[in-house]
Formats: structure tokens, sequence, C-alpha cells
């Protein structure tokens, strides 16, 4: 069913100082989606917990080097067999990393619409991502180096495919409505470090008038933690890294 039709969950974590960043909180979504697109039998947070560590213990010895990815996926499996799972180590970009956390990336407000909730619910982190492959090959052919941020039915902005999307507007945070894009653990591990400084956070649909006029435009995701928008392709805004975007990026294991 994986292969065949793409029904497969997925978890994306990674590594800082060889340990796993908010592990408890990856399990929780991962489980969250399980429930969500109805897969049954799958593996629990207890034998993931000892699956993730012994990816660990596996690879010691690369990690005494880098940090790196960890994926988990499930797939609804055979009827007979149930489900079928792993957990693998994956590469990261550091230097592409260190480039988007310093210059920032452009961004694209494309076309794409994402599925309604109706039909594929938002919540649910899967492998099926062909709306936010679109985006991207949409940002690409304007910009190489850009990703493509999709929008809903009412023209608002909702994330990419690699991070939630949040401003930064009169010193506050705000976030596009919780029940409208994916609960990332990124977002959320910014939005208690905001909450810890100071920092108003709040919800609102983000329309594409409002990345213009931000004071910053800020994407959250695993690999890269927290960076900017260098610039708004096609609408002539261009962003530096602001003392926000500085400040939420120091909040993060070193």
């Amino acid at each position: 069913m994986g292969f065949r039709q793409g029904v497969t969950a997925v978890e994306r974590l990674r590594t800082y100082g060889g340990q796993v960043f908010c592990t408890e909180q990856h399990l929780q979504r991962l489980a969250e989606t399980l429930r969500l697109i109805e897969i049954v039998g799958g593996p629990g947070p207890e034998e993931l917990r000892q699956l993730v560590d012994e990816s660990l213990r596996r690879n010691a010895a690369l990690l005494d080097n880098m940090d790196v990815g960890m994926t988990i996926w499930v797939t609804a499996g055979t009827p007979d067999a149930g489900p079928t799972w792993a957990i693998h180590l994956n590469a990261i970009d550091h230097e592409a990393v260190a480039h988007r956390q310093l210059h920032g990336q452009p961004v694209v407000i494309t076309g794409v619409v994402q599925p309604p909730n109706e039909s594929w619910p938002r919540h649910a982190k899967v492998r099926s991502r062909l709306h936010y492959y679109l985006a991207d090959m949409e940002a690409k052919r304007v910009d190489p180096a850009a990703v493509g941020l999709l929008q809903d039915v009412d023209g608002s902005v909702t994330e990419s495919s690699v991070a939630n999307l949040f401003i930064v507007k009169e010193g506050e945070l705000v976030f596009p409505p919780e029940k409208n894009v994916l609960k990332g653990v990124t977002m959320q591990f910014v939005r208690e470090q905001a909450n810890g400084l100071g920092i108003v956070c709040r919800e609102a649909p983000l329309m594409p008038m409002d990345l213009a006029t931000a004071d910053e435009v800020l994407l959250a995701g695993t690999d890269t933690g927290v960076w900017h928008a260098s610039a708004i392709a096609c609408r002539g805004v261009e962003h530096l890294k602001g003392c926000v975007c500085s400040q939420l990026q120091a909040c993060f294991p070193g």
C-alpha cells in the first residue's frame, strides 16, 4: 500500500551533538498521523524509542563526526501481514543549512493549493507530497534556489515542502492558524522559545500582502531550524536577516 497508493506515514528528525532533537514531540506527531490515516498495528512509542536508540548505537562512529537526519516511515502494509516500517539515518547538507541560516532563502508564492482537510488531513505527515513537489517545481522556474509556498482556498499562504511559515510584524510572531497547516515540531519549539523571550505569538491567515509588508518572513523546519526568506520572488521584496531570526536561532542546541 505504501508503494502502490502512497499510504505512508513519515516522521523526520535530526540530531544536535549526537542527540535526537524533540524525540517525544516527533513520536507524538507520528502517532497522530497513524490515527488520522487509520494505520492500525504499527509500532508503538516505546518500540520506536528503542529503535531510535538502536539506530544511534549502530551508527555511533558516524555521529562522532557529524549530525544526521533520521527518518521513520510506516506503511499500511498488506491485509495479511499488517503494517511495515523502518528507521534510517540520512545525511544533512550542513553547508546548505549554514548558508540558509546566514543568508536566508528565496520563496515563491505559487498557484498550488493545498488539498482541503475534508480530503486529506493536514495534520498528517505523509509521503504523498505531490502538491509540495509541484509548488517547488513552480518556484524553481522563477529562482533555482527558491522554495515554493502553497496557498489555501482563501488565497492565504500556508507552508512549504520543507518548513512552516510565519512572520514578524510589529514585534509579534504571526503564524497561520494551526488547523490549516502541519503541526511542525520545530515551529512548536519556536513558539515555546518565543514565549520565554517575551515575544507575543498569535495566529491569523497570512495573505501575500502580509508577507510583503512583514518585518521578517521566517521558515521553521527540521534540518535547518529557523531561517529567513531572503526574497519574495515576483514581488520585488527582499529581506535581510533580522534580529528576531537571530534570537530564535540562538535558542537551538549548538
